[in-house]
């Protein structure tokens, strides 16, 4: 089970905000499945939440997520470490650290985010 965070992304008690869903899957038979994982959110027992200081621009606060303020940063000099290592802000969860995206990954998924958002980089 998958829960929302004050960031965004969904958190997984293991994976953290390191997990992804894509493609399709096909089976021929029954699968057996465990049953559900009814465990709380990692975010509730989280003290500190250092999620919510890591931005250097304040992009996410009060609930919100600024994406201006983020695709200008990332697009420039000073917010290159961001687009090329990834998200400060989910860099600082320490849930799932070891399933956080390597460096190369994680600037993948930035420089798309970038030009999405009408960024150049």
């Amino acid at each position: 089970m998958v829960h929302p965070t004050p960031i965004g992304p969904l958190i997984h008690a293991d994976y953290g905000l390191w997990h992804a869903y894509r493609g399709a899957l096909v089976f021929t038979g029954p699968v057996d499945l465990s049953g559900p994982d009814v465990r709380q959110s990692p975010c509730e027992s989280c003290a500190d939440k250092p999620c919510l200081s890591a931005c250097p621009v304040n992009a996410i606060a009060h609930n919100a997520y600024d994406v201006p303020a983020c695709t200008s940063h990332i697009a420039s000099a000073a917010g290159r470490d961001c687009l090329d290592l990834g998200c400060r802000a989910c860099l600082a969860c320490p849930v799932g650290r070891a399933y956080a995206y390597e460096p190369a990954q994680a600037a993948f998924h930035m420089w798309k985010f970038l030009a999405l958002h009408g960024g150049s980089g």
